[in-house]
């Protein structure tokens, strides 16, 4: 179990998503559910702000597509090698970005998501062990395939 488990509080969240509406809605259902939220518009930018508080960041929830040279996809090998305690969950509608473009551990949820998906996996995230492999939620928040299982 985390520290913030432990110590009652609840884990922070990086919002990683360049379009502000998005971006928003992530932030505005972690926030309610009492969640710790920092946003962030740009892969790059999420990166300067782990580096300032990775010990802080417990999750990081990213589009694919983000603008400028580093992707969602990129940003998750990142994270996996530097901090691979931060646990990433990546969420696309381009049919174009596939699961099966999850090289690293992370997570990969399908726009348009469901605030329960989002909420059960983030609560989940905090006590998920390190070097799980990667995975995609279905509807109805069901893990639908599980790769490079340890």
């Amino acid at each position: 179990m985390s520290e913030a488990n432990l110590s009652g509080r609840k884990p922070v969240i990086l919002v990683v998503e360049d379009q502000p509406d998005e971006r928003f809605l992530a932030a505005t259902l972690l926030e309610e559910t009492g969640f710790t939220v920092i946003e962030a518009e740009t892969a790059d930018r999420a990166l300067a702000i782990l580096q300032d508080r990775a010990d802080e960041v417990s999750v990081v929830f990213s589009d694919v597509r983000t603008p400028g040279p580093i992707g969602g996809f990129e940003l998750a090998r990142i994270i996996g090698v530097t901090w691979p305690r931060v646990r990433v969950l990546l969420t696309s509608g381009d049919a174009g970005d596939q699961p099966s473009d999850l090289r690293v551990s992370a997570t990969f949820i399908p726009k348009p998501w469901r605030a329960q998906d989002i909420l059960a996996w983030v609560e989940a995230a905090a006590g998920r062990p390190d070097g799980a492999g990667p995975s995609v939620i279905g509807p109805g928040g069901k893990v639908i395939s599980r790769e490079m299982e340890t």
